[in-house]
């Protein structure tokens, strides 16, 4: 054995992945998060909006679906559809865009400093950020109902899409937390955070206190893959 002591690396992993339904502040979460890592933040939704102008509704139809987010492009007085159709559509076109997405993460600039530091970190956030993007870290960010409704009517969301929104969110985010629980059954390397965003104060320091805590647990192991 050696007489050095454990020389234990905190937060030093390149990349964490916030995934969240509209309503739970995920984009707001992911900009702060990125700021304590001194890191910058890659949004799905701006992938999206790339794919979409190089590719034809023709040959990617799932990427031209109609949001529950984008309330704005709906009829007056039309209901585009049902809260279950709405989430799933979302799924759809974040399972094709998911290659995209992920060309975009794992090509992000590194500056190797030493044999531990990475620079700069890269959160991946948006819409269509799925926990399978995740190598070390996803944090799922969770709102409860009550203030999931809350928070979108506080953005001026009308009262008669208000109600789809919500369930729309409520079921994406249910979704959300069954695929982040599939992907740390296949990838135990990759912890998952189940973060409650209230209270609000603290919801950046409590993931990353969390993150940290296994990220020394896995280093004082030498890796665990």
């Amino acid at each position: 054995m050696t007489d050095k002591p454990l020389k234990v690396i905190r937060g030093q992993w390149s990349e964490t992945i916030v995934c969240g339904a509209s309503g739970t502040g995920r984009t707001r979460f992911a900009y702060k998060l990125a700021d304590r890592y001194n890191g910058h933040v890659v949004d799905s939704s701006d992938v999206l909006v790339a794919a979409k102008a190089m590719a034809g509704e023709g040959q990617h139809p799932e990427l031209f679906y109609r949001d529950a987010e984008d309330w704005r492009a709906f009829p007056e007085g039309e209901t585009p559809a049902t809260a279950q159709e709405l989430a799933e559509a979302r799924f759809r076109a974040a399972d094709v865009l998911f290659p995209a997405v992920k060309a975009v993460q794992v090509a992000q600039p590194r500056l190797h400093l030493d044999d531990y530091f990475e620079s700069p970190h890269t959160v991946v956030t948006g819409r269509h950020a799925l926990p399978a993007l995740g190598f070390d870290f996803v944090v799922l960010l969770m709102e409860t109902e009550e203030q999931i409704r809350a928070n979108l009517r506080s953005r001026s969301c009308p009262d008669d899409v208000l109600d789809l929104r919500v369930r729309t969110s409520m079921l994406v985010q249910a979704e959300l937390v069954r695929r982040a629980q599939e992907h740390k059954g296949r990838q135990p390397h990759c912890d998952v955070i189940f973060t409650q965003a209230r209270p609000w104060e603290d919801v950046v320091e409590r993931a990353y206190t969390a993150m940290s805590d296994w990220w020394d647990y896995r280093t004082a192991l030498g890796g665990m893959w």
